[in-house]
């Protein structure tokens, strides 16, 4: 499987910055470690963003790591088009800088060679709690599918990551272009490290009118965890 993904320093200004850049190093070099991630991608945001990723050259894993580009908070439109021309027919993992693998069943990665499905993944929170699973409300942290879009996916993804409701956009996406979504989230378990209390909060891009449910849970983007 391939991850793509972004790395940034924090820089807010606040006193706990490094600790939470620290949250995001954690990710990759947890995921370095997973023997079914075969490479990280990653956008960077700038050259101190580089020169920490070259730190990591003394782990084992180092190989995995691939730099996509230096100086850009890439849209989704750039991830999928970097996939798309590089990682044509492969398992990939397209995720937030902020989660890493906790455990996988890897014959639900084989099901995506064969199987026109995608998951959209539910997360847990890092001391393993799981609101996101546990009481579902449309949040999703990684979507993973064989790569074999089309263009036209680029029309529908033309924001950048972390805009609130922004999961209702690429799993939308993601039907159109003829996939069943799935959320395994009992099999493969996304954390999210987030325990320093920086956030970046941006505008609602959801599909469908804030906390309606009604037009939420008869919509594709409805993709509650269960196991497949």
């Amino acid at each position: 499987m391939h991850i793509i993904s972004t790395f940034y320093i924090s820089n807010t200004g606040s006193c706990e910055d490094n600790e939470r850049t620290e949250e995001l190093v954690y990710c990759i070099l947890h995921n370095m470690s997973r023997p079914y991630v075969e490479k990280i991608h990653l956008f960077l945001d700038n050259e101190q963003a580089y020169d920490k990723i070259k730190t990591f050259s003394r782990f084992e894993n180092y190989s995995k790591i691939h730099v996509i580009e230096v100086g850009k908070q890439p849209k989704y439109t750039d991830i999928f088009k970097y996939a798309m021309e590089n990682l044509k027919d492969e398992i990939c993992m397209i995720t937030n800088a902020d989660i890493y693998l906790h455990e996988c069943d890897v014959t639900l990665l084989e099901r995506l060679k064969n199987d026109n499905i995608a998951y959209a993944i539910s997360r847990y929170e890092a001391d393993m709690n799981a609101p996101a699973v546990n009481n579902y409300h449309g949040s999703h942290d990684c979507y993973i599918f064989k790569m074999n879009v089309n263009s036209t996916i680029l029309d529908e993804v033309d924001f950048h990551q972390n805009h609130t409701g922004i999961e209702s956009r690429i799993i939308n996406a993601l039907c159109n272009q003829g996939f069943t979504i799935y959320n395994p989230a009992y099999q493969i378990k996304i954390v999210h490290l987030h325990r320093i209390i920086i956030r970046n909060h941006r505008d609602w891009v959801g599909l469908h009118t804030i906390y309606n449910d009604e037009e939420f849970l008869n919509s594709c983007w409805y993709v509650p965890p269960s196991t497949i």
